[in-house]
C-alpha cells in the first residue's frame, strides 16, 4: 500500500483551553480521492498534520510517503515549504503537491520551493484524484485539468476547467477524520452547506473562480451536524460565503437549533450572512440568538466610499435601511457587528474616518471590526494591472493571529501581504487611520467613552466625526498625556507593521501569552489609565463645548458604568439623570430628550476579574459583542429604580 499524507497546519486558539480547526479542506480532498476504488485499493490514508508542530516532529510522522499534499493558506504557506523540502530530502521519490488559496496562479511557487512537484489551482477534489490516478498508472498528467507540473526543466500548465459537482463525499461521514476526532485535541469544525459565491468583490478570490453556487444535499448536511454533535464539538464555522441566500437555509438553521437543544452541541455556530436578504437573515439570526448559537449578526460594508465600492465591485445596503435594521436588532436584544477593510483602492484617510463615524451616525454603536486589506494572490486586486492602476503598495508583514499564543513561537514565520498605501492613501495616512479606527473601537464600540459621545451627539448636536477627531488631534498633539501615551503605543504598532516588523495582532504586557488586536490593546491600555484619561477628556470636552450640569453628570455616569478589574458583587450606580433609558432609546432608533430624574442602576457582577488578563479575556475578547465592558449592558441584567 502506498502512503498518502495531508498537511493543513492550522493555528491553535486560546490559552488554557486550546482549540484548532479540523483540517476540513484536506479532508474533502481525501474523501473524494479515496472514494475511487483504484486509489482505495492501492493507497492508504496515512495521516494528517494539522498544527504547526516542529518540522522534525512532523517529518517523523511521515513514513515512506507516495504523496504528501499540502493545503496552502496565508497562515501555513512558509511552514509548508520548509516541511516539503524536508520530506523531499528524506524521500526523493515522494510526490509533493501544493494546492489552496495561497498557490499563485503562475509558476512562482515552483521557484520558491523546488521540492514541489505539482500545483493544483482552483478547487482541488477532481484534480487531486485524477493526478493520483495518473501517478499510480505511470501516465503523463497533462490531461488533468487545473494543475501545473515540472516537465524536463520547464513547467507545464494544463487547461483550466470549472467543476460543478455537489455530490462530493463528506470527510465527516466517510470516516476520514475518525482517527483524529476521538483524540485529545479540542477541535472546532467547518460546515459547508454550499460552495461558490455569486459576487465578484475585487479583494476576494472566490469571484475569480467563476463557478456557480452549488447546494450540497440536505441529508448530508444534517448528518454532518449530527456527527459534529456526536463528537461534542462546541464551535462550528460555516464556510458558506452567503448563508441565508437560499430559502432552505432556514431549515438548516432549525436543524442546528434542534440538535443543540437535544445534545448541547454545537454551542456556537458562526456564519457569514448574505447581505441582500436582510429580513430573511433577521429571522434566522433571531432564532440563533434565542438559543445562544451566534454572538452577533454581521452587517458588513468593507467601505462607505462610493469610489471604493466602484473599484472593488461591491454594492452595500442603503444607510437608511441599515439604520432600520440596527433599530430592529437592538429592540430584539441582538448584537450586531459591521466590518470595514482599511487600504482598499480609492480610500482616503478622511473617507475612511468618516466612514467609521457614519456607521455610528446610523446606529452601529457596539461593534465595528476593521481589517487590513490583504492582497490575496488569486484575487482581482492581486492582478499586476490592478496593482499598478491604483498605486498599491504592500508590505510582507509577519502573520500573527489574534487570540493565539504569542509565546508559542512557530519554527517557521508566516507572512501576509498587507496593503499599506495606494494612490489615495499614503503610508503615513494608513498609520493615522489605524490609530483613528482603534480610538473609535476602544472608546465607542467597546464602550470607554460611548455614553459621553451619545450625549454630545444628541444633546449638543456634535457629529461623531467631530467628537473623535477632537480626541484624536489632542492625543496626537500631546504625546506625554495619558491619551497621547496610549495612542503612541498603537502608532508604534502600526508603523511596525508598515515596516514589516510585526503583524496586525501583538502581545501586550500584562495580558498573558496571547496576541491581541490593536483596538483591544488600545482599550486595555486606556483602562490602565482610566482616571487620568477621563480627567483629560472632561477638560478637553468642557473647554471645547462648555461644561453644563448634564455634561458633568454624563462623565460621572460613564466612569461608574465602566467595569473594572478586581470589582464584583452587587453594584449600585446613581445619577441625577436617566442616562440608562436615554442610551437604550438611542440604540433602538427612538431618541428622546434626556430626562432629569434621580436613577439608581443595580447590577450583580458574578464574573470577577482578578487580573488584567482575565478581564481582557472575559470582557474584551469573549464579551465584546455583548458590551461586557459596561454595567449598563444587558449581559449584567441591570435594574433601574
Amino acid at each position: 500500500m502506498k502512503n498518502i499524507y495531508f498537511v493543513q497546519a492550522n493555528n491553535v486558539y486560546g490559552n488554557k483551553i486550546r482549540s484548532v480547526y479540523i483540517p476540513y479542506a484536506s479532508g474533502c480532498i481525501a474523501a473524494y480521492a479515496f472514494d475511487n476504488e483504484k486509489i482505495k485499493s492501492a493507497c492508504r490514508l496515512a495521516g494528517f498534520i494539522y498544527t504547526h508542530e516542529p518540522i522534525a516532529e512532523a517529518l517523523s510522522k511521515i513514513l515512506n510517503p507516495f504523496i504528501v499534499a499540502f493545503s496552502c493558506s496565508v497562515w501555513n504557506y512558509e511552514y509548508n515549504k520548509v516541511l516539503a523540502k524536508a520530506v523531499k530530502e528524506n524521500y526523493p521519490d515522494c510526490k509533493i503537491i501544493f494546492g489552496g488559496h495561497n498557490v499563485l496562479r503562475d509558476f512562482e511557487t515552483f521557484e520558491e520551493c523546488d521540492a514541489v512537484d505539482f500545483l493544483i489551482y482552483r478547487e482541488g477534489e477532481e484534480a487531486f484524484r485524477e493526478l493520483t490516478l495518473c501517478l499510480l498508472n505511470g501516465k503523463s498528467p497533462d490531461s488533468v485539468a487545473n494543475i501545473a507540473f515540472k516537465n524536463n526543466g520547464s513547467y507545464t500548465k494544463t487547461a483550466e476547467k470549472s467543476f460543478c459537482l455537489s455530490e462530493y463525499p463528506s470527510p465527516y461521514l466517510t470516516g476520514i477524520f475518525d482517527s483524529i476526532a476521538d483524540g485529545e485535541t479540542n477541535f472546532s469544525a467547518i460546515l459547508e452547506t454550499n460552495r461558490g459565491c455569486p459576487f465578484k468583490c475585487a479583494f476576494c478570490d472566490w469571484g475569480t473562480l467563476g463557478s456557480r453556487v452549488r447546494l450540497f444535499p440536505m441529508e448530508r448536511i444534517k448528518a454532518e451536524i449530527d456527527w459534529i454533535a456526536a463528537h461534542s464539538i462546541e464551535y462550528v464555522y460555516c464556510a458558506d460565503g452567503n448563508f441565508g441566500l437560499f430559502d432552505r437555509d432556514e431549515e438548516i438553521a432549525e436543524y442546528i437549533i434542534e440538535t443543540k437543544k437535544a445534545t448541547g452541541f454545537p454551542q456556537n455556530f458562526r456564519v457569514c450572512f448574505t447581505k441582500n436578504r436582510t429580513d430573511f437573515v433577521k429571522k434566522i439570526c433571531t432564532r440563533f440568538h434565542k438559543y445562544g448559537l451566534d454572538k452577533a449578526q454581521t452587517l458588513s460594508f468593507q467601505s462607505l466610499s462610493p469610489a471604493v465600492l466602484e473599484n472593488i465591485g461591491r454594492k452595500n445596503i442603503s444607510l437608511e435601511h441599515f439604520r432600520e435594521l440596527m433599530s430592529e436588532y437592538s429592540k430584539c436584544g441582538i448584537s450586531t457587528s459591521s466590518e470595514l477593510i482599511l487600504g482598499l483602492a480609492g480610500e482616503t484617510k478622511e473617507s475612511f474616518a468618516k466612514g467609521i463615524c457614519d456607521l455610528l451616525e446610523y446606529g452601529q454603536h457596539k461593534a465595528i471590526q476593521v481589517y487590513t486589506c490583504d492582497l490575496l494572490p488569486n484575487s482581482e486586486m492581486g492582478d499586476p494591472e490592478y496593482i499598478e492602476k491604483h498605486g498599491i503598495r504592500t508590505v510582507k508583514a509577519p502573520f500573527s493571529q489574534a487570540h493565539c499564543s504569542a509565546l508559542e513561537k512557530h519554527e517557521v514565520q508566516e507572512y501576509n501581504t498587507a496593503v499599506i498605501a495606494t494612490n489615495t492613501m499614503t503610508t503615513a495616512d494608513w498609520v493615522e487611520s489605524v490609530a483613528f479606527a482603534c480610538l473609535v473601537q476602544a472608546f465607542h464600540n467597546i464602550g470607554f467613552f460611548r455614553t459621553v459621545a451619545l450625549y454630545l451627539r444628541n444633546e449638543l448636536s456634535v457629529s461623531y466625526y467631530d467628537i473623535y477627531s477632537l480626541i484624536a488631534e489632542y492625543s496626537a498633539n500631546n504625546p506625554l498625556s495619558a491619551c497621547g501615551s496610549v495612542r503612541s503605543i498603537i502608532t508604534n504598532l502600526a508603523n511596525g507593521m508598515a515596516q514589516g516588523k510585526n503583524g496586525w495582532a501583538a502581545p501586550c504586557e500584562g495580558l498573558g501569552d496571547i496576541c491581541w488586536q490593536f483596538d483591544e490593546i488600545y482599550f486595555m491600555k486606556t483602562l490602565e489609565r482610566a482616571d487620568k484619561i477621563f480627567d483629560e477628556l472632561e477638560s478637553l470636552v468642557c473647554k471645547k463645548y462648555g461644561c453644563d450640569e448634564g455634561l458633568k453628570a454624563v462623565f460621572d455616569y460613564q466612569r461608574k458604568i465602566l467595569k473594572r478589574p478586581h470589582k464584583s458583587g452587587r453594584i449600585e450606580i446613581e445619577s441625577n439623570y436617566d442616562f440608562f433609558s436615554y442610551c437604550n432609546n438611542i440604540y433602538q432608533g427612538n431618541c428622546k430628550p434626556l430626562e432629569k430624574r434621580k436613577t439608581v442602576i443595580t447590577v450583580t457582577d458574578n464574573n470577577p476579574c482578578d487580573s488584567l488578563f482575565s478581564y481582557a479575556c472575559s470582557v474584551v475578547w469573549y464579551g465584546r459583542n455583548q458590551a461586557a465592558a459596561l454595567y449598563s449592558s444587558d449581559c449584567y441584567s441591570p435594574e433601574i429604580l
